[in-house]
């Protein structure tokens, strides 16, 4: 028979859980890269575009990258602290995972017309 004390073990929390923490990280956080394919219904077409926007901004909500589309999150502007470099690097990729995801979202018709936008705001 297992005691008490063992079941009350196991169900605890460890003494050095912070259940107030800073962010993590740029170094901490991983880049996020969308399967698009397994993720999207249909690609962006003139006659798609309600459904296409509907599934999109939904998984960009989901992995909280909604911010890169809308501008609210925006690249952080480069200093002498290294941290800064570090910061912007790492938007500058993630930002590139999602503007890849959206040109490969779109149809042959869509994907001229944002083929030019240098950030996923853009397009």
């Amino acid at each position: 028979m297992v005691s008490e004390q063992e079941i009350s073990n196991e169900n605890s929390i460890p003494h050095n859980h912070n259940p107030i923490s800073t962010p993590p990280s740029p170094t901490e956080t991983p880049l996020i890269a969308l399967n698009i394919t397994s993720q999207i219904n249909d690609k962006l077409t003139p006659s798609t575009f309600l459904q296409w926007r509907a599934q999109f901004k939904s998984l960009l909500i989901g992995y909280d990258l909604l911010d890169y589309i809308t501008g609210e999150k925006i690249c952080p502007i480069p200093t002498s602290i290294s941290i800064c470099a570090v910061q912007r690097t790492h938007w500058i990729r993630q930002d590139k995972l999602i503007l890849s995801a959206i040109l490969a979202s779109t149809s042959t018709v869509i994907t001229p017309l944002i083929s030019m936008a240098k950030t996923s705001k853009d397009a």
